[in-house]
């Protein structure tokens, strides 16, 4: 009985002892995470710590390496981020609360972010150990600051000259040249898996070509060429796209720029809007990061106008009689000798009517250079502005009447014929009245 009671009294003090041992470890080491709605880590252990020595044991021979040379956190960090495969964390979703604390055995962490919401741009993991270096049994890590959640932007732009502009005006059948301009999101140990630029033209635009396809880092001067690594594909319905590819993606010096700048050309074409509706052109990003979530920009909408000029020409008798066979010609200069863009000579026809079509901003002069048969060339010379908006005088198809006057021709039998007439028969009486004179004078000789 005796034999059985200490029995039994050894078992209960084991018992006591292993119930005890996790308690201990509880309230030695322990951890507080603070993060954000709509986020997640997952935290491992990476190393274990010997009070007693005081040296770290870990399963990679790398980052026994470094607790050995003296626990650099940066170079820690970056081997952690480093591994594939690790298993057997602790996760942490700090939808369920935004600050919570665990306990844990002394050693080294590494919390890793594992679930964000769409359209992050970037997170920094981080690690720990418990003691800290510090000496201390306890230690907050704020993942929230770690978290680079601003909404990337994506932004498109007309290029004119050195400037870029949101409107523009042109001729039709001439270029225009476009520029898209994305946030690269993701960083070197969390490459995007997909990153698009997605560009929707009027119908008034023809696609040319991509011309750059640019990494530009912070700085705004220094680029990396990556257009031989982006996949631009057909034009349907008037959209198209241009893919990074992943020779691009999983570049880790590809997260060092900090924008992807796209350059390509349209020619503005004969189905272009006249006036001030003008022609849209608009453009987004999309993309998804390593954790999976899609995410994209709003559009950005840039728009190019174009004008049209009417003639009309008429009888300057009554206003209003319609004359075709009249040419026009629209100039650069007042002095009417160079031929503007889409100016070349027209003739009035189909009730007096001509038109130059796609004329981009712009002073212009325009001159009759042929009267229509039977009426005299009108000599005068309208100044035609152009508004960036594509309008004339405010209106989307601007008329300018020309008036031109009739040749005016003796008619046979009218008072013009009268009077060389009476003026011939004079001159003939005249002959006859000298000639009499002259034959009398010489006859009294």
């Amino acid at each position: 009985m005796k034999t059985s009671k200490k029995i039994f009294a050894a078992l209960l003090a084991v018992m006591m002892i292993v119930m005890m041992i996790p308690s201990v470890a509880a309230a030695g080491y322990s951890y507080t995470l603070n993060g954000k709605a709509g986020y997640g880590v997952t935290v491992y252990q990476i190393a274990t710590y010997n009070e007693t020595t005081g040296k770290y044991t870990a399963t990679n021979a790398d980052i026994q390496t470094i607790l050995d040379a003296g626990n650099d956190a940066q170079t820690l960090l970056a081997a952690c981020d480093a591994l594939e495969g690790l298993t057997g964390g602790t996760e942490v979703d700090f939808d369920t609360a935004l600050s919570q604390t665990k306990s844990v055995t002394a050693g080294a962490y590494y919390v890793k972010v594992t679930k964000t919401p769409a359209g992050v741009k970037s997170v920094t993991n981080s690690v720990f150990t418990l003691p800290t270096n510090a000496g201390l049994n306890e230690i907050s890590v704020n993942v929230a600051d770690k978290v680079d959640d601003d909404q990337p932007t994506s932004t498109k732009k007309i290029v004119s000259g050195t400037e870029r502009v949101d409107e523009t005006s042109q001729f039709i059948g001439k270029d225009v040249t476009f520029e898209l301009t994305g946030d690269l999101t993701g960083t070197a140990s969390q490459n995007l898996k997909s990153y698009v630029f997605t560009d929707t033209m009027s119908k008034g635009l023809t696609f040319k070509s991509v011309d750059t396809v640019n990494l530009v880092k912070a700085d705004g001067t220094t680029t990396k060429d990556i257009k031989s690594n982006v996949t631009v594909s057909d034009v349907v319905d008037n959209v198209f796209a241009v893919t990074l590819n992943d020779a691009v993606l999983k570049a880790a010096d590809t997260y060092d720029y900090a924008k992807v700048v796209v350059t390509y050309t349209a020619t503005l074409n004969a189905g272009a809007v006249i006036g001030s509706e003008g022609n849209p052109n608009s453009a987004h990003i999309s993309y998804i990061d390593s954790y999976n979530n899609s995410s994209s920009t709003e559009d950005t909408t840039v728009k190019v106008y174009t004008a049209k000029l009417n003639v009309l020409k008429v009888d300057a008798a009554n206003g209003t009689t319609p004359l075709d066979g009249a040419e026009f010609t629209l100039y650069t200069d007042e002095a009417c000798e160079t031929v503007a863009v889409n100016g070349a000579t027209v003739t009035t026809a189909d009730g007096g009517k001509a038109s130059f079509t796609g004329l981009a901003a712009g002073t212009y002069y325009l001159k009759e250079t042929n009267a229509p048969a039977g009426y005299t060339l009108n000599n005068e010379v309208f100044t035609i502005v152009v508004s960036a908006n594509g309008t004339i005088q405010n209106e989307a198809e601007y008329t300018v009447t020309v008036e031109d006057s009739k040749v005016v021709v003796p008619q046979t039998g009218g008072m013009g014929t009268m009077i060389f007439t009476i003026v011939g028969l004079s001159l003939i009486a005249c002959a006859g009245v000298l000639f009499v004179v002259v034959r009398r004078k010489k006859a009294s000789k």
